[in-house]
């Protein structure tokens, strides 16, 4: 027969010695709880948990120098209870149907009146264009904006390519 191998880990601040398939077991049981949990409450309630368990080892084991293993794990799942007991599992967040911030500010090829900068700009942070479009040419004519700016923004902000291969 092989020989378990043991680890030295800290449940809920207490040492413990533990045989690798119990570690495993109680590393499983823990994860799949916290799957199930609010991530709002999942650290506060993962640690109470802890704290819950190495009080149940401790009382189970009587000293120090006792080594945890797979039938004491099962007996603090017993204890605690099953996973499903904590929730249903959480799917992880969806993405929202409104389209993520590009992560390069790029001129658009699709949606441009001169040079595609404001429609990139527009794109980039979300911005209706035709809004971006009237106040560039505001500024231009009465803010102090140089049309110099909008010409440099054209030559050096790059354009959209996989709008053009597709």
């Amino acid at each position: 027969m092989k020989a378990e191998k043991k680890l030295s880990v800290k449940i809920g601040s207490t040492a413990f010695s533990i045989d690798e398939d119990a570690y495993r077991a109680l590393e499983n049981y823990l994860n799949d709880i916290a799957a199930r949990l609010d991530e709002a409450a999942k650290e506060e309630v993962l640690g109470d948990l802890e704290m819950r368990i190495a009080d149940l080892l401790s009382s189970w084991l009587g000293t120090p120098e006792g080594v945890v293993d797979i039938y004491l794990v099962r007996k603090v799942q017993e204890q605690i209870g099953r996973p499903e007991e904590f929730g249903e599992l959480r799917e992880p967040k969806e993405r929202s149907s409104v389209e993520e911030l590009p992560k390069r500010l790029l001129r658009t090829s699709e949606d441009k009146v001169i040079g595609g900068v404001c429609g990139g700009i527009a794109k980039f942070t979300r911005i209706d264009p035709t809004l971006l479009r009237i106040a560039t040419l505001l500024l231009i004519f009465f803010g102090g904006l140089s049309l110099w700016i909008y010409i440099i923004l054209w030559i050096f902000i790059p354009l959209d390519t996989k709008v053009l291969n597709n």
